[in-house]
């Protein structure tokens, strides 16, 4: 797919893997309708002009998102792709003394179950170009959880099966469905945890690499380890993520 000229929902643009992808694909010369729960970085992302829209809004509010999808149905109807970047990580582990109870529906519904609204409702728009594509940002941590935050290792999961079964049902089609299963990315969600994290601006040119060749599923960094660690040493790979 040449990228270029192409309009591009990107959610979690302000922040990130996605501000990277925000920036890297705007100068590429496509349109960006960039979608953030905050306006944390707007005047960073007003710099590049016309090339960008912004909108506000809250991922895990139903409302807000069918209200997102109408105004692109009515703002921008040649739609091209969807990267669905947004996630939050806010549940250690269950027993833990800052478990937040109130927080569970919140991180599936911004990971996972918003990526399904978005799906459905962008579909026909998505239908209407020669060439269209949804992109889920996942994680190695949909293959095998960790022992921390057990809702967002669930909820990558539900992304990984969805992004398979979605696939599937728009083969016959002309969107495309490509998922990335990252490693861990130096970003504000991994603050203070690990080491050896990949660059968002490395990752972003690797997600952009992968979306101009129509890739369908893509490891990156440590995570391409996973799927033959699985099949030959699950024992170890369960030993070392308990750990993390």
């Amino acid at each position: 797919m040449q990228l270029t000229d192409k309009t591009i929902l990107i959610t979690g643009a302000n922040s990130g893997i996605g501000l990277q992808l925000t920036l890297q694909l705007a100068a590429l010369g496509n349109r960006i309708v960039a979608v953030s729960r905050t306006q944390n970085n707007w005047s960073q992302l007003q710099t590049l002009g016309d090339r960008i829209r912004l909108r506000q809004c809250d991922l895990s509010s139903k409302a807000q998102v069918m209200q997102l999808a109408e105004n692109l149905r009515h703002e921008h109807p040649a739609l091209d792709i969807v990267i669905n970047g947004a996630a939050i990580q806010l549940t250690p582990t269950l027993l833990a003394p800052e478990f937040d109870f109130s927080g569970i529906e919140t991180e599936i519904t911004t990971n996972f179950t918003a990526i399904v609204w978005l799906s459905a409702l962008l579909l026909p728009q998505l239908q209407t170009r020669p060439r269209a594509m949804v992109v889920n940002l996942s994680s190695g941590l949909a293959i095998h959880p960790k022992i921390g935050s057990a809702v967002y290792c669930a909820s990558k999961a539900a992304l990984h099966s969805f992004s398979q079964a979605l696939r599937f049902q728009l083969e016959a089609t002309n969107v495309q469905v490509c998922e990335i299963l990252l490693p861990l990315v130096d970003t504000p969600m991994t603050a203070g945890r690990g080491s050896g994290k990949l660059s968002p601006q490395l990752v972003a040119g690797q997600i952009i690499h992968a979306i101009e060749h129509e890739r369908q599923e893509v490891y990156l960094g440590k995570a391409k380890l996973l799927p033959p660690l699985m099949r030959l040493w699950p024992g170890l790979v369960r030993l070392i993520l308990k750990k993390q």
